[in-house]
């Protein structure tokens, strides 16, 4: 470490500035990759199964949107390209949810998409986003008990 009042040599402060951003990435990523499993736990403990076939429902929606908050919206965007298709459907019915800021994530990985299927589940997504008669996840309808049925996560991410 040098003095304050001695100057540093050539390079050693630009040098310095780098390994805190490297480290800053490092710590931001993994605290992202802790977020995303943390949320498809949450899809998991509510998915629904029909005609023996795991899905998403109603549940699985309301317990993801009310664990999100727009700080989580680039996780929810990664989500999108989850090799899990249900993960895929209920990051996108949250995106949809979410209002522009959701919807504009959902153009966003409309354009940069490849695959067909996600392509197709992302159209419906941003049809479903600009829908009049579309009415936010918290309207649904359910009773206390099943509301209480729900589970979410530890803690919401404003």
């Amino acid at each position: 470490m040098h003095d304050s009042a001695e100057p540093e040599p050539h390079g050693v402060g630009r040098a310095r500035a780098l390994a805190m951003v490297a480290i800053l990435l490092t710590c931001g990523g993994a605290a992202a990759e802790l977020r995303y499993g943390e949320l498809t736990r949450v899809i998991n403990r509510n998915t629904g199964f029909a005609h023996m076939t795991r899905g998403v429902n109603m549940y699985t929606l309301i317990a993801l949107r009310s664990c999100v908050g727009d700080a989580d919206i680039p996780v929810l965007t990664q989500m999108l390209s989850d090799r899990d298709h249900v993960v895929q459907l209920a990051a996108s019915g949250v995106l949809v949810d979410m209002g522009p800021a959701g919807r504009q994530a959902l153009a966003g990985a409309r354009a940069g998409t490849t695959d067909s299927g996600t392509r197709m589940l992302l159209d419906d997504a941003l049809r479903d986003a600009d829908a009049p008669q579309r009415r936010p996840l918290a309207d649904y309808p359910l009773s206390g008990r099943e509301r209480k049925s729900i589970r979410g996560c530890v803690s919401k991410k404003s």
